[in-house]
This record gives structure tokens, sequence and C-alpha cells, in this order.
């Protein structure tokens, strides 16, 4: 039987049976398209895409109409969500959508039945189940390659440890996309720049090396990062690392699969 399960409770729990699931192929296209006097067709202005909405209908069958309108309760808990939350199909045992409840579900009763119909708006992509993680002790000035199995861009958390001694000025390049720190990595401290969030942070390792105290105050060190923040694009990538002093360093790498 297929189910669904929604921020880890599944509709088997609540007695329901999906009729019927619609999930759009592709998430919302939203081009702009731009009529050129004197020229035939239209100019194309790309746009990112927009939500990807996935709809589910239910039957629900109890002995008594108290039992169904007592589980209807449990079920409205359950759907009412002010945040986006992790949606698995059963026949999608590899991935999960990002989705909240659209709107409220209207509830049909039908002799013993009843039924329902669920919305969600999810984010565009599809995510991995299981993250992908990969370890690079690289000298400064070399390039690594990395294959992104996904359909979709996705956006890398980089961390760059001072492994083999101080490191100054590191700099990784994703693809042709550029990251520098303008700063100095202490011995066995490190960097993490999580190119989905837009952050940059220090370990706390560099303050206690060098000032036996850890300062939360320098969590985010944003403002000494000069560049872009690169994607991991579908099929093969190129990762490139130097620094100022040629200062060999460890290199990690993690990121979430995303598919159409």
């Amino acid at each position: 039987m297929k189910y669904f399960v929604l921020d880890g409770k599944s509709s088997k729990d609540f007695s329901l049976r999906i009729s019927h699931v619609s999930r759009s192929v592709l998430p919302e296209i939203r081009d702009h398209y731009e009529q050129i006097p004197g020229r035939h067709g239209s100019y194309l202005f790309p746009q990112p895409f927009g939500d990807r909405i996935v709809s589910v209908s239910c039957l629900l069958k109890t002995h008594e109409k108290s039992e169904r309108m007592q589980t209807i309760t449990r079920i409205s808990a359950w759907l009412s969500s002010d945040r986006k939350r992790m949606l698995v199909f059963s026949d999608e045992p590899n991935v999960f959508y990002m989705g909240k409840v659209k709107s409220s579900p209207n509830f049909e009763e039908i002799f013993t039945f009843g039924k329902l119909t669920i919305e969600f708006v999810c984010d565009p992509f599809k995510y991995a189940m299981e993250a992908q993680e990969i370890l690079f002790e690289m000298d400064s000035n070399s390039v690594q390659y990395i294959s992104n199995g996904g359909t979709a861009e996705t956006y890398p958390s980089v961390v760059i440890q001072a492994a083999y001694g101080e490191i100054q000025n590191p700099k990784i390049t994703i693809n042709d996309k550029y990251l520098l720190y303008n700063g100095i990595l202490t011995p066995n401290s490190s960097i993490e720049i999580n190119t989905e969030s837009f952050l940059a942070t220090k370990s706390m390792e560099r303050d206690i090396v060098t000032t036996g105290a850890y300062d939360t105050a320098e969590n985010n060190i944003l403002s000494m990062i000069d560049g872009e923040f690169g994607a991991l694009l579908p099929g093969g990538n190129t990762l490139a690392y130097s620094s100022a002093n040629g200062r060999k360093a460890r290199i990690r790498l993690v990121w979430q699969e995303r598919y159409l």
C-alpha cells in the first residue's frame, strides 16, 4: 500500500489510504518572454524555478463516526505547522521533499468513509536522503574533480582545515567562482563556508590556540570573505585550492544532491 511520511509520522499511523498522488514533473516555470517589435517570436528572460506543488488524495475508514472524528482531530494536529517539513513517499524512498500544507483540506464523509485532499507547497527540488561527503588533502595551487549525481545544482558546505601548519589567505574555487578568506588559519584550526546559507564561520580551536578562550562574537566571518558562493552543477565539477604561503590544507565538502 502506498503511503507518505510527514515530519517522521506515516499516513498509515492515521489509517489513511492514498487514492491518488499528483506530483508536478517540474517545479513552476516562471520564465518571462518579451515581444520585440519587428522580430519574429519573442526574447526569453529565464527566471529561477518557483515552488513545486504536490497533492495527495486520501481515504479514511473507521468503524464508528466518533472514532473517525477523533482521527481527523489527530490528523489536523499532524498537518499543522508554521514551517516546511520533510515529506517522503513510499514509491520514492531515496528522496524527500520539503513542504508545507498550502491550505486547510476539506473533510468529506461518504457513508463509512472519509475523504480529504492535502496540497503541499514544496521546495523546487527533491533532495537525496543521504548527504555526500568527500575529504581532500590538497597542496596549494592544486585541483580536484567532483562528481555530483543530482540533476540540479546544489550548494555545498566547505571546511578548510590547517592540518599541516598555518595557512595564510586560503582560497577555494568551485568551477568558476572563488571564495577568499582574508585572514590566517592557525595550526589545526579551520573555517567552514556554507554556500547554501551564505555563512562563513571559524572553528573553536583558533581562539583556544591563540588566546586560550573562545570568542563567540567571531562566529560569523563573512565580512572577511571575498568572492561568490559557487554551486556544484550536475555531473563533473572542479575544486581548486591555493594559499598565500603555499601551505597544504585538508578540505572537506558536504552536499545534498538535488533532483528536478
